[in-house]
């Protein structure tokens, strides 16, 4: 029988790459439309025309010789590649000084291009929102929004957000459905800006250790990127939680106003990422439900990096192996 995996992005495909070099069959199901997940990458159709933002997660530094060998894969194939440039911190007062120095990578020709490399070697539907887990254990199957169900599968992993997780699991592993339910997340409101000129910027990147904005990069300093003039802000979490429910607009007024280009930008978009960042992981790098057949990985078990995320569904596999 074939193992099902509840989410498509670096967690569930890790998963699904050690599990399928061990010889089992695996499907993947994903509520987006396409690759991307926190390393989406948005097309928009501006003024200064078709632009492509990286709006969610911004970079990865190996720090596990298993994952830099894999990041080696990734350029290989053309997926990934260094991202060099000025790279800053600035300082409530305003001082730049030079961020420390450390490898930093992306996907090419935008981040979400790793999740479609990896997804390619996977059969994986999107567009299919699982809305329940049912069955019995060894013969689980998987219900969807509109009303369809695939299986039975052997067994099924979640590698969905904590929250997402939590109301998956209820009803058919509640000990992993409480340890996600325990999970806490920090929003973040993104916002895209794209201009018709060069901003004059004293940076390529710059990370902000007060105020409503934590992050600023020209996406376009980005190798593989199309050279256009386009800007991602990350306000910080306080910032976010506190402007949760306002409208994009208004959001992303507010956080251009706090960058003040020199110039109005052509095109202005706010994304809220309200599951972005783990505040307190839980205690392991994965979990397996042996007498459930249900198994979680995900950012949310063990950290809030892309490698957190790919070292999850590896510490997962491995259990399920």
């Amino acid at each position: 029988m074939t193992i099902a995996i509840i989410g498509a992005g670096l967690a569930g495909l890790s998963c699904a790459d050690a599990l399928s070099a061990a010889g089992q069959s695996v499907v993947l199901f994903d509520k987006g439309r396409g690759p991307g997940g926190r390393m989406s990458t948005r097309r928009a159709q501006t003024p200064v025309g078709e632009c492509r933002f990286d709006h969610g997660a911004q970079y990865f530094t190996p720090t596990s010789p298993d994952f830099a060998a894999e990041t080696e894969r990734w350029i290989a194939a053309g997926a990934a590649a260094p991202w060099t440039g000025d790279f800053v911190t600035i300082s409530p007062s305003g001082d730049i000084t030079p961020a420390p120095d450390a490898p930093r990578y992306v996907g090419t020709p935008s981040m979400n291009a790793i999740i479609r490399h990896l997804a390619a070697g996977h059969a994986v539907q999107w567009a299919r929102r699982v809305s329940s887990i049912r069955g019995t254990p060894g013969a689980r199957t998987l219900h969807f929004e509109d009303d369809t169900r695939e299986g039975p599968f052997e067994a099924v992993i979640v590698a969905v957000p904590a929250e997402q997780a939590s109301d998956l699991l209820t009803g058919c592993a509640p000990t992993l459905a409480a340890e996600a339910a325990a999970i806490q997340s920090a929003p973040c409101w993104a916002v895209m800006l794209a201009f018709d000129t060069g901003l004059d910027a004293p940076y390529d990147a710059a990370q902000f250790s007060e105020g409503p904005i934590a992050w600023a990069a020209r996406n376009a300093s980005k190798p593989g990127r199309d050279g256009q003039e386009t800007w991602v802000l990350h306000a910080s979490a306080d910032w976010s939680r506190h402007h949760l429910e306002d409208r994009a607009d208004t959001v992303a007024a507010a956080l251009t106003e706090a960058f003040a280009p020199p110039v109005e930008p052509d095109y202005a978009a706010a994304h809220r990422w309200r599951y972005s960042q783990i505040i307190t992981p839980a205690p392991t790098p994965a979990a397996w439900d042996k007498a459930a057949g249900i198994g979680v990985c995900g950012d949310w078990r063990c950290g809030p990096t892309l490698e957190d995320a790919w070292r999850s569904g590896r510490a997962l596999a491995a259990q399920r192996l």
